[in-house]
């Protein structure tokens, strides 16, 4: 097994014992780093284990929140059915011009002040509503025009004034007996009117009136009050 030394002389046993005792050395120091290379590539970590989180159960992802559910009272409510809304109130029609009469009578009088009630009667068999400003033409003897511009005052301003059949409701005029400069001061200031067409408020078809107040001076310039009771 051992090799015979140069000199020719086998070696002793004692120098084959180290030689045996080197070589089991060197295999167990081999065998004792790979040991170490081992274990250095391969690093030991430790995982500390991951919490767990409850899942909800069935029951809990099923049931419906109490928001969502209707109340019974809320299904039975008169508003959520629709059926509490009040029944709508027939509505009183406006007073149509073939539904009125008219007359023009004298009020006070001042010095050089003249006053009437324009008078609106129900002449229908229904309850009609009159509202507002109306107007008014003044008209000679041969129906002609005359002058005549209506100045709205607001004593008393409008008002919804219903009507039964046979009541009435008025508009105050007010006019000067005074001529204004250009007007005549010998005779009549104006020509004198025998009758005037009457408009009620929110019609156009005109009513005629009998009109013997005396002539309008000022150029036929009248001040008419909103209708009253």
């Amino acid at each position: 097994m051992f090799s015979q030394r140069l000199d020719g002389r086998k070696p002793s046993k004692a120098n084959r014992i180290c030689r045996v005792t080197a070589v089991a050395l060197g295999a167990a120091l081999l065998g004792g780093c790979g040991s170490m290379t081992n274990q250095a590539q391969v690093p030991q970590t430790s995982e500390a284990p991951l919490p767990t989180v409850p899942l909800p159960s069935a029951s809990q992802g099923q049931e419906p929140s109490a928001a969502a559910d209707p109340s019974p009272a809320a299904e039975s409510s008169p508003a959520a059915s629709g059926q509490a809304a009040a029944e709508p109130r027939p509505q009183v029609e406006r007073c149509h011009t073939s539904m009125l009469s008219g007359t023009a009578k004298h009020g006070e009088s001042g010095a050089g002040q003249r006053y009437a009630e324009l008078t609106l009667t129900n002449t229908s068999g229904e309850t009609c509503t009159v509202y507002g400003y109306g107007g008014m033409q003044l008209l000679g003897a041969d129906d002609a025009e005359l002058p005549t511009k209506m100045e709205r005052t607001p004593n008393p301003g409008p008002q919804v004034v219903q009507l039964a059949p046979g009541q009435s409701a008025s508009s105050t005029l007010h006019w000067t007996a005074v001529p204004h400069e250009g007007e005549s001061e010998q005779g009549p200031c104006q020509p004198k009117p025998v009758s005037a067409l009457v408009t009620p408020p929110d019609e156009r078809d005109p009513l005629t009136v009998s009109w013997d107040l005396g002539p309008v001076c000022g150029f036929g310039s009248i001040e008419n009050s909103a209708y009253h009771s």
